[in-house]
């Protein structure tokens, strides 16, 4: 065989892998399945996809209190998208929906709990699970789950748009370990603005204290209104004194938002993400 027929075959081998990974990477993740689950004083909601995918969980800082899980490469394919006949008080419905379709398809799960919480999450392999505290008085029941309650001729259960081909299952050695979501990159390109990275204090220019405030030590004191929005007054337990707007960063984490009476934050420690809410003691103002 002559060099020009073997580099001629070679070539044609390479552009046959280069199409069956195109072709793999197309393949559609979707939303398959949201589980319910009672443990012990803490309910444990399951969200599984086909795949692993990015995900961004918040609690919303408007009332009703929601939590919002929005999951990046998602297809959500379901005809019946709320669910409001559930078996506990502790979450009031569940609702998704296919909150972004271009450039890249965003589903999203949302939680009306109408309360604000400490709630965590974690990723294991297609399943996301989000921990909340249960109420008082939720009684034990019996796993929930959206599979119990759509019809099978439903598109939840159907295959998606483009068939995924099967693949061979690995069992990953070494010890599982609950894991965060991967960051999302932030291109910050205006010089008009504060970079909302950059510390309040600690650095050159006076400000109080050195390095960020621990939020423990924190208490909600005003809230100050201007053209910009809301920004919030806390204090310290040896009286200094700080003014964030939302992302400024205090220890382990960052303002989200602020309302008239309300400061929500959201912290990372250990690997684990909880939403803190401080709320501004009206009683004092009176």
């Amino acid at each position: 065989m002559s060099k020009r027929r073997i580099f001629t075959v070679f070539i044609t081998i390479c552009l046959g892998f280069a199409v069956f990974a195109a072709n793999s990477a197309r393949a559609v993740n979707y939303l398959k399945d949201i589980k319910v689950q009672k443990a012990g004083d803490s309910i444990a909601v399951i969200v599984t996809t086909s795949q692993p995918c990015e995900y961004h969980p918040f609690l919303t800082s408007t009332k009703p209190e929601r939590i919002v899980m929005d999951l990046t490469g998602v297809v959500n394919a379901w005809d019946n998208k709320k669910f409001r006949e559930l078996p506990l008080k502790s979450i009031e419905a569940i609702r998704t929906s296919q909150f972004k379709s271009d450039p890249e398809p965003v589903a999203r799960v949302v939680l009306d709990i109408g309360r604000p919480i400490d709630f965590r999450s974690f990723q294991n392999g297609s399943d996301i699970v989000v921990k909340l505290p249960a109420l008082r008085d939720e009684a034990d029941f019996a796993d929930w789950s959206v599979k119990g309650v759509v019809p099978k001729t439903s598109r939840a259960e159907s295959k998606p748009a483009v068939e995924e081909k099967p693949r061979e299952k690995r069992k990953a050695s070494g010890v599982e370990i609950e894991s965060y979501p991967k960051r999302k990159l932030v291109a910050y390109g205006t010089s008009s603005y504060r970079d909302p990275f950059e510390p309040l204090v600690g650095g050159p220019g006076g400000q109080l204290g050195q390095g960020l405030p621990a939020l423990e030590n924190l208490a909600l004191v005003g809230v100050l209104v201007d053209e910009d929005g809301y920004r919030a007054l806390l204090e310290d337990a040896e009286g200094n004194g700080y003014i964030l707007q939302p992302k400024d960063r205090v220890r382990n984490g960052y303002l989200v938002s602020v309302t008239d009476d309300k400061a929500i934050f959201q912290i990372t420690e250990y690997g684990w993400t909880r939403t803190v809410a401080l709320e501004l003691d009206l009683t004092e103002l009176k």
